[in-house]
């Protein structure tokens, strides 16, 4: 594996190609306009793709190690790889061989050899499409009330987190929050300050998060956080600074006044690590909504581990789960 290039704002090529000669050539045309890795054959780039994320990969249509399309349909079928746009690199003329590429999920074809000004500009031509693509599976993925992810992204970057927990053995945790009283906000004082009230929350729980951490709009009062490296005791402390600091959240009414009443929150919170692992995400999640649940009986206004006798706030500890 060669990595060449330096400065992080660049694109990054991945090349897969066998051939020692076309791929420092391809390396040396391109360092000077993006980052680039190369490998040599099949299974070594894949790797790389998965490691890396590249912007975008020249993958060469066939291989010693493995057909292209075989590339092409492993890159696809993983999450870490399936947005990923692929250029295949190929000396074949076949229309029906290009054709399949196409049909298979290529972006485009290169016939090699190829002048430096057509591989540039297809290269480029991809790249702004894949960034276009992106921008529109964020706003899919995105809640437009809050800004934080939606469900459909909670659901694709939970099953990331828990695979990636399970190769590297480090704890995962999960954190369910409830805005408590929602429904009488609404009724109360009306949907606008109740969107409000989920506002402020959406906030002050963005301001608590780690760069790896990661939280979502679960519904309409509920959200939740992902804690790579976290147990659900560390975790514990993580909501406990939410619950706590909401207190000094205020809310605005419609006419700039301070809504009358103060905001709290009911957390259930689970983790999947080795001394209590998960079968999968959908286990995982339902034990710290079982929490979630138990804090709500006791009274709301509290934090809630899945099977520890921790509940995190007054007037009295949540019993044992």
């Amino acid at each position: 594996m060669e990595r060449r290039g330096s400065g992080s704002e660049r694109a990054l090529i991945l090349i897969i190609e066998d051939d020692a000669g076309v791929r420092d050539s391809l390396s040396d045309l391109l360092v000077a306009k993006f980052e680039v890795l190369a490998a040599a054959d099949a299974e070594a780039g894949v790797e790389l793709a998965r490691e890396h994320r590249p912007n975008l990969i020249l993958l060469d249509r066939f291989l010693p190690s493995g057909d292209g399309l075989s590339v092409l349909e492993t890159l696809q079928g993983d999450v870490r790889t399936d947005a990923v746009p692929v250029i295949f690199l190929t000396g074949d003329t076949d229309e029906a061989t290009l054709e399949r590429c196409l049909e298979r999920g290529a972006v485009d074809f290169i016939h090699k050899p190829a002048s430096a000004r057509e591989l540039l500009a297809r290269i480029d031509r991809a790249l702004r499409q894949s960034e276009h693509q992106h921008r529109l599976r964020v706003l899919a993925q995105t809640d437009a009330l809050t800004g934080l992810a939606n469900f459909r992204a909670l659901t694709l970057r939970m099953e990331e987190e828990f695979r990636r927990a399970n190769r590297y053995q480090y704890p995962l945790s999960i954190v369910v929050i409830d805005l408590d009283h929602l429904k009488a906000i609404n009724d109360g004082m009306g949907h606008d300050v109740g969107n409000r009230a989920i506002l402020a929350l959406a906030s002050h729980l963005k301001g608590n998060l780690r760069e790896s951490d990661f939280a979502a709009r679960f519904g309409g009062d509920e959200f939740v956080a992902l804690l790579p490296h976290q147990t659900a005791i560390e975790a514990a402390a993580f909501a406990e600074r939410i619950r706590a600091g909401l207190r000094n959240v205020v809310v605005q009414r419609s006419d700039g006044r301070p809504a009358p009443f103060g905001l709290s929150v009911s957390v259930g919170i689970a983790d999947h690590s080795q001394g209590t692992p998960r079968e999968n995400t959908d286990a995982l999640l339902k034990a710290a909504d079982a929490a979630l649940y138990v804090a709500k009986r006791e009274g709301r206004d509290r934090v809630v581990v899945y099977g520890a006798s921790m509940g995190v706030a007054p007037p009295a500890v949540a019993q044992r789960h």
